[in-house]
């Protein structure tokens, strides 16, 4: 039976990040460390096999994660009161790290506890190639509707969802219904390329029920797009010449699906915002684009930019700040998560946003 465990000091909390509670573990290996683990791809693995590599790296850094919890923590840290809710294990060791980290950057806590174990992310890291993921989330998969706490959806202004969780139908629907008795805005980040393909047409209802903002970057952008408009995949294609390749500069997305966009923001949702990676970002909102560029950064780690932009982004939403303002702010935040290595971020870089951010 699960058991609620909830930070003793309840704050009037600003933003509520809903998801998976997982420990991100990040290990840097060589080749031929790599073909002895005998994982080749990203993918789901049992949690014996988690606990037989981490045997085999006794010395690897471990910090909370999870897309959620990355997205709390951010946004406390820009001081933004921000709250975290979802499932961990019996205080097992991976428990205590992510409530440790959490609570240092003054994140609230509304954590379910569990008779699983809690549920963790392995990076494989080689110098030169992509990470190679290794996840049991096994804790964080027993977050149901039924743990959801009404009262910090009743005191957050703006409750994030983690794309991360759309499998789970009841709990979404839950935190949705609850969010609109009370007010309350929803964010939803999409988290996955195939978690926005699966869940498109569901993804798309929430979009007509509920007053949603709708984070996604640009692969996802793509996925839902071609989804829910029937179209197969294709190749993105390359600009040739100085013209073609300006226009691919100013309008990353085919005008097309920006056209899909604009109407999908204007007709459905308040604002529909693309993760650009080192071209920016792009927001829609009524039937108006935005673009947001940025400065490219050489990235140490890309794990968790995401989460960051969508961080400060949300906390300069919070702050009243215009479209373009959020774009700008999340961008900085990504740029700063782009720069330590794994999820372990700079509190003391992220203090310079908060203060251009404003008091909470």
């Amino acid at each position: 039976m699960a058991e609620l465990h909830m930070d003793d000091e309840n704050k009037n909390l600003e933003m509520l990040c809903i998801g998976n509670a997982l420990v991100d573990i990040f290990i840097k290996v060589t080749n031929e460390q790599f073909r002895k683990i005998g994982i080749t791809e990203s993918r789901h693995i049992e949690y014996e096999k988690l606990l037989e590599i981490l045997r085999r790296f006794p010395n690897s850094a471990a910090i909370s994660g999870g897309g959620a919890a990355n997205v709390a923590k951010v946004a406390a840290l820009l001081g933004i009161r921000a709250g975290y809710m979802g499932a961990v294990g019996p205080d097992d060791e991976f428990a205590k790290i992510f409530e440790r980290d959490m609570r240092a950057a003054d994140a609230t806590l509304f954590l379910t506890k569990e008779r699983k174990p809690t549920g963790a992310c392995v990076f494989l890291q080689r110098e030169g190639e992509p990470n190679v993921i290794a996840a049991s989330i096994s804790a964080a998969e027993l977050l149901e509707a039924k743990d959801v706490k009404e009262d910090a959806i009743r005191l957050a202004r703006i409750v994030v969802i983690d794309g991360y969780i759309l499998n789970r139908e009841a709990l979404v629907s839950r935190i949705l219904d609850l969010a609109s008795e009370y007010g309350t805005m929803v964010a939803l980040d999409v988290g996955s390329v195939e978690m926005t393909e699966t869940h498109a047409q569901d993804i798309l209802r929430y979009c007509k029920e509920y007053p949603l903002l709708l984070f996604m970057n640009k692969e996802e952008a793509g996925a839902f797009y071609r989804r829910i408009n029937g179209e197969p995949s294709e190749e993105e294609e390359k600009p040739i010449g100085f013209m073609d390749w300006l226009f691919a500069r100013r309008n990353p997305l085919p005008s097309k699906m920006q056209l899909f966009f604009q109407t999908l923001a204007n007709d459905l949702v308040p604002v529909v915002v693309v993760k650009l990676g080192a071209k920016g970002a792009m927001v829609f909102a009524g039937g108006r684009v935005h673009r947001e560029d940025t400065l490219a950064v050489i990235p140490k780690e890309t794990t968790g930019a995401g989460d960051a932009f969508c961080a400060a982004f949300l906390g300069a939403w919070l702050r009243d700040k215009s479209l373009g303002e959020c774009a700008s702010f999340g961008n900085k935040a990504a740029r700063e998560a782009l720069d330590v290595d794994g999820t372990f971020v700079d509190g003391k870089k992220m203090s310079g946003i908060a203060r251009l951010l404003g008091g909470g």
